[in-house]
């Protein structure tokens, strides 16, 4: 595969997500190669929007360990992708879709914001699933965004967890060996 990269929309949901910026943040964002003042590019390299997103988590939250960090991180990016064309277009889909036709079309929704996502599911109840999902490598930040997601598709009491990372799909073919396996459930 090409380059991973990370498309504008979602850069610019991390950077709603994380409120008022100054001028010591655009500084640190600009090292990370991501110039704020200036129209954002059509997409980032992943490993510059993991940066931004560790820049991000402890900028919000800086004595959290790291995937409370990302987790945080993670649902306030739900709530400010709304506010992008593309994610409010994507969020009011979710609410007519529902929780499980959200996560059955995740690998398509995560498509929206970078080149690379794919996913697998596994249905284990009536609102219970495994989910795994390829190049994690921020558990946390997909906790956020999967449970803040299924919130806003409707889902009560989402409780997301992680089941094991750095594993392949046995759901159906790996694409690679830094995914992650998620529980998923709701009322």
């Amino acid at each position: 595969m090409s380059e991973k990269l990370i498309f504008a929309q979602t850069i610019e949901g991390l950077l709603r997500g994380m409120g008022q910026l100054n001028e010591q943040d655009k500084t640190q964002l600009r090292a990370l190669g991501i110039d704020v003042d200036k129209r954002l590019l059509p997409a980032y390299p992943l490993d510059q929007f993991v940066a931004a997103l560790d820049f991000a988590g402890a900028r919000l939250a800086p004595n959290a360990p790291r995937d409370e960090q990302n987790l945080l991180i993670g649902r306030r990016f739900m709530d400010s992708y709304q506010e992008t064309m593309v994610g409010r277009a994507m969020v009011a889909g979710l609410r007519v879709i529902g929780p499980w036709r959200t996560l059955e079309r995740l690998s398509n929704k995560f498509r929206t914001g970078n080149n690379f996502s794919d996913t697998r599911l596994s249905r284990l109840g009536d609102a219970e699933a495994e989910l795994w999902c390829n190049q994690v490598s921020r558990p946390g930040w997909y906790m956020g965004i999967i449970g803040r997601g299924l919130e806003l598709a409707g889902a009560k009491d989402v409780q997301v967890s992680l089941i094991s990372a750095g594993s392949t799909s046995d759901l159906g073919p790996p694409s690679d060996d830094t995914g992650a396996r998620f529980s998923v459930r709701w009322k």
